[in-house]
């Protein structure tokens, strides 16, 4: 009989050790008052870009810290990659086509690797909901869209963040050019 009781608590508390190992573990989030708070902010998802002969889509990777900017393409089936890299005055953009180049700015490399003027530093404020140069502040309000040096910007879709409410679904269209951006996941730190 003693025997039975010390098996059975033995299999109840195995029981109690494995249901809590299966549930999810909650991870604390700081939550963060204004952007001055942030130290580093990403994102992952999808970038298709056209301008009017031309398009390409793949993955996308986003990485800002105070100093840097490292973002990451990713065309499907081998069709191409490049990663821009901004620190300070310098710029270095990789492509699979063309290898490292090297300027000042990311938008002279992008003009040489597209042919036309991709809005670099206005995407890094239309992707947190802001016009270039805006002051950073949290969203009470989503905005539907933004006119900014002739590009519309329309927000379809937002997404609660540890900074509040930031884009999930972009797209920003200028004449026949056009950037579209699908955010899987934002990352802030």
């Amino acid at each position: 009989m003693r025997k039975i009781i010390h098996t059975n608590t033995v299999l109840i508390l195995l029981g109690i050790i494995i249901l809590t190992s299966c549930q999810k573990q909650h991870r604390v989030v700081k939550k963060f008052n204004n952007w001055q708070q942030v130290s580093s902010w990403s994102f992952n998802g999808k970038m298709a870009i056209n301008d009017g002969h031309n398009s390409g889509s793949g993955r996308v990777n986003w990485q800002v810290t105070p100093m840097t900017t490292n973002a990451q393409f990713n065309a499907p089936l081998g069709q191409g990659n490049w990663s821009i890299f901004t620190e300070k005055d310098q710029a270095r953009l990789t492509s699979s086509k063309n290898g490292d180049q090297f300027a000042n700015t990311a938008a002279t490399l992008i003009f040489n690797e597209l042919g036309w003027h991709f809005p670099w530093d206005n995407l890094q404020y239309w992707l947190r909901g802001y016009k270039l140069n805006s002051k950073l502040k949290i969203h009470n309000t989503t905005p539907e869209f933004l006119l900014d040096d002739g590009w519309k910007i329309t927000y379809q879709k937002w997404v609660e963040t540890p900074i509040g409410l930031l884009p999930k679904k972009i797209k920003a269209s200028k004449g026949f050019y056009s950037i579209k951006l699908i955010i899987y996941a934002w990352e802030i730190k």
